[in-house]
């Protein structure tokens, strides 16, 4: 699909939205950042919760610990905001925790 306005999307807001997405799936499940570290320990990935939240808040980590998070999570389908922008704003995760699931839950 392209873009209509051809404007190059900046990192920042690729990392925002991942972030916001990553966000949105722990907050479907009613999954704290302390309940992540011990599902992710269930995969043999040994983190805390302030690591945990120090990295999603930066928004700057590997495909592997996002697909890592998404298996943890029971995540099965995971819907890609078409709009970069409107999923990297400031409360977005909420907007998009909001949005009905493809997933089974």
């Amino acid at each position: 699909m392209e873009r209509i306005d051809a404007m190059p999307i900046e990192e920042k807001a690729w990392e925002e939205m991942v972030k916001n997405i990553l966000r949105a799936e722990m907050m479907r499940r009613g999954v704290s950042y302390a309940g992540l570290a011990d599902r992710l320990g269930e995969y043999g990935i040994e983190d805390n919760e302030l690591n945990l939240r120090n990295k999603v808040s930066r928004g700057r980590f590997t495909a592997v610990f996002f697909m890592q998070c998404m298996q943890a999570l029971g995540v099965e389908f995971l819907q890609i905001p078409h709009a970069v922008e409107e999923a990297a704003k400031k409360g977005a995760a909420q907007k998009l925790a909001r949005k009905p699931s493809q997933s089974n839950e």
